[in-house]
Order: structure tokens, then sequence, then C-alpha cells
């Protein structure tokens, strides 16, 4: 995401007092520190091998990253890539950049940019997380202190963008609220006429109210609001790529992703709690199917805190809810901040990977006595028994008594949610949702009108 706009004095002091104390939070793995302006990118390949358009696609966290034992989703911009490969062929070189664990999205969209030959025109489009990156080089190029000369640019499509205005064109039906994370230090300038936002309604990361997110609206208010002003988001405007800085934007984005994360998985817990407790007298009896299924249920209760916790600092959230809980008059800030905190604490990836090997386990033996073998099935269950142990092992800070058990429950009760809700999600949590196809089909039409202009 990036850097914001200068406000007065009062609201400078306010935001280095909120960055300052996030900052002192996790000093141990997060960078702070200030903009800095990047050399010009190296020149790129011979015009031989050059494509006459480039496509360039940054998608949202979890697009490309389901849940464990579940087929990949088609996410927005996958259906965007083929329709432009399929219509253009050759003609045109279509990249979807994904975020790693060695890179971000926006270095990966800043090296792809590095190695663009000179004749290429291009074509940006970004979903969720990839829509703050590509809207953040947007901003760049159209203000001439970007990678690129605005005239290189076709058009750049911003799907569930963090930081829509809504005064910015939209594509589909109007959609009010603003992102959440507030408005761009600065308009699109030259690219102004070639950009459109898609903003599905009810997605809180582009249509955001502060009477209906009170959380959300809490922490802006904390991080970014003196006394007596309206909350912003915006600060200074640096060259692009930033160079990583803990800002309110990243603070807020990953706010964002786990809120609407941690309703599915809160309501998960008692039926988490059950079939934990549950384990030791299935795996005593040998009961092959009961197993089976319980490796399937957790393998579905935990899927959500996965795809949440997926390259977020969860202490980082948990502090920053800390912080707006006193200016949260419904009490979910501090709720939330509570079972963040305690989710904080746990190895995820280790969850998730013991889940998976136990399943495949459980599987693997129900099998064998559906073909017959219940001699076999028993033994298939042997080396289950250590993974369940590593099971209760990992998830025992947070499952073993009544304490978190019953502050998931109060937030459940506090949120009014149920099992939530993945169609009013934003694009970076819903994995897969109902309005994916439409949005797809909306951006690649429009996508290809401004290519085909180009002719």
């Amino acid at each position: 995401m990036r850097p914001h706009p200068t406000h007065h004095r009062p609201a400078r002091a306010r935001r280095r007092a909120a960055h300052t104390a996030l900052c002192a939070a996790i000093a141990a793995t997060t960078v702070c520190g200030a903009g800095a302006a990047t050399a010009d990118p190296p020149p790129g390949p011979a015009a031989a091998d050059c494509p006459r358009w480039t496509a360039l696609l940054v998608p949202g966290t979890f697009e490309t990253a389901p849940p464990t034992d579940q087929a990949p989703p088609v996410g927005v911009l996958t259906t965007v890539a083929e329709s432009l490969t399929t219509r253009y062929r050759s003609d045109i070189g279509v990249r979807t950049l994904l975020r790693t664990t060695e890179a971000t999205s926006e270095q990966a969209l800043a090296a792809a940019l590095s190695t663009l030959c000179s004749q290429t025109r291009v074509v940006l489009a970004g979903n969720a997380e990839g829509a703050a990156v590509v809207g953040d080089l947007a901003a760049a190029i159209g203000n001439n202190h970007g990678p690129l000369s605005a005239s290189q640019v076709v058009a750049v499509g911003l799907v569930s963008d963090p930081h829509r205005d809504p005064s910015t064109p939209q594509l589909g039906g109007p959609v009010a609220g603003s992102g959440v994370a507030g408005p761009r230090p600065q308009d699109f300038g030259e690219l102004t006429d070639r950009i459109r936002t898609l903003c599905p309604e009810k997605d809180r990361y582009c249509s955001t109210f502060s009477q209906e997110s009170p959380a959300l609206d809490a922490v802006v208010r904390a991080l970014t609001a003196p006394p007596g002003q309206a909350p912003t988001t915006t600060a200074p405007a640096t060259a692009w790529p930033s160079t990583g800085e803990l800002t309110v934007s990243r603070v807020l984005a990953q706010v964002v992703t786990v809120v609407n994360g941690l309703s599915m998985f809160a309501a998960n817990v008692p039926a988490i709690v059950a079939d934990l407790a549950e384990l030791p007298a299935l795996l005593g009896r040998g009961d092959v199917p009961r197993l089976h299924r319980v490796a399937g249920d957790l393998n579905n209760q935990f899927a959500p805190l996965v795809a949440m916790a997926d390259g977020i600092d969860l202490r980082l959230v948990a502090h920053a809810l800390a912080l707006a809980a006193p200016l949260d008059t419904t009490g979910i800030a501090a709720i939330a901040s509570e079972v963040v905190g305690v989710l904080a604490g746990l190895d995820i990836a280790r969850i998730a990977t013991t889940i998976g090997r136990a399943q495949e386990i459980a599987w693997n033996a129900a099998e064998i006595l559906i073909a017959g073998d219940p001699v076999g099935a028993v033994l298939a269950l042997s080396g289950l028994a250590p993974i369940a142990a590593d099971l209760l092992a990992a998830t025992a800070s947070a499952f073993t008594g009544t304490q978190f058990p019953s502050l998931a429950q109060t937030y459940t009760a506090t949120t009014g949610t149920g099992t939530g809700d993945p169609a009013h999600q934003d694009g970076d949590t819903a994995v897969s949702t109902g309005h994916d196809t439409a949005a797809a089909a909306l951006l690649a039409n429009w996508l290809t009108q401004m290519i085909d202009a180009t002719t």
C-alpha cells in the first residue's frame, strides 16, 4: 500500500504516536521508517520479443491461496487473464504477480516493470491488496513520478480497492462508501480517464461506513484523528515503490482482513473444542469412520483461521484493536483484541500441516475399511496417534480450558454473527465469492474496450 498526505500538525503528531506504539509492539518483526526515492529501473529487453500489450495483474492475498484440501479458486484476475489471452493471443503478454515469502506484491510489480520493453503498452489491474498496490502505482505514474510514462499505460482496473474514492468512475452499479484505508494522497493525474474501480456491495475493503463498521472506524480514529477532527488516513506522497514501512494504511488492511475472517472462525470454536476433546477416545477405540469425520471437520473449522492469518501479523492487529478499544462503544474492538491476541500465540502453520496429515491418514484408513479390511484400517491408523498428540499440543494454549472459548462465544454474540457470510467479506478473505464471475466479466470487457481503442 503506500504512504499518506500531510494534514494539520496535531494530526501528524497523533499519527506518529500511534505509529511509534505499533512499531514498539512488533519491533522484532516489522521495519518502520520513512519512504525513500527509488532509482529508475534498468532498460527492458530488446524490441524483438516485445508484445504489443503487456497486462500486469496483482491478485488479492488469498485469491490464489485457498485453504487446505480445497480446489484452487477461480479468482477475478484469473478469469481476466484467461479472457485477455484468448482474445489477443501472442499480441499480449499476461503476467499474474503473486506475493511470495520472498517478495511483496509491490516488489513483484516493481520487478516486472523493470523488465518491460519500451515499445509495449501496459494494462494494470489489481484485486483487494493488489488493487492498493496497483492504485498507488497508477497515482505515481499519473503525477509523473512513477517508473513508466502515463502515455505507455492503456488502462487500470481496481477491484475492491481499500483506497477507493467514491468519485472515481465505477464499473457496474454504483456503490456508496469509501475504501477502509482512506483516499490516496493524490489523484490519478494524467491517468484519471483510464482508471475504473469495481466494488462489490457490502465489501468492507472498498465500501465502508463508520456506522456499519464501528470497530474498524475506531481503529481509524485511534491511528489518525486527534480529538475533534474527522478520521483521515492520508499522509505525504513519496516515490513508488515505498520502502515497505509500517503505515496506517498497512495496519488497516491487516485489521480488515482479520475482522472479516474472525467471525467465521469464532463461530467454529465450540465445535473445534468438542472435536479436539473427542480425539483421544476415538483413537483408543480405533473408530475409523468417526476419526475420518472429525479430521475433515477440523480441517474445515480451522480453514478460516489459516486463510485469515496468512501473511498477517496477528500481534500487530491485536495491538491496533487494543488502541481502538476505548473509542469503540460497542466493545467489539476490545473483545476482538483479546481473541486475536490468543490466536497470535498459536503456531498456525503447524496446526494446518498437522490437520492435513491427520486427514490424509484418516481418509486412507476409511478407504481400507470400505474395501472390507477392518484390521488393515485399524493398522493404517497407527501413524495418527503421534500426529493427534502434536495437534493437541499445538492447540492447547487456546483450546484447553474455558477462557478462549468463552471469549470467542462473546465475540460471536456481540457481533451478531454465526457461521459468517463470505459473500459479504472483502476480496482478500472471501476466497471464492458469488461476485467473482460478474466482476471478472465487467473488468475484462472494459479492459478489452480500452485495448481495442489503441489499435
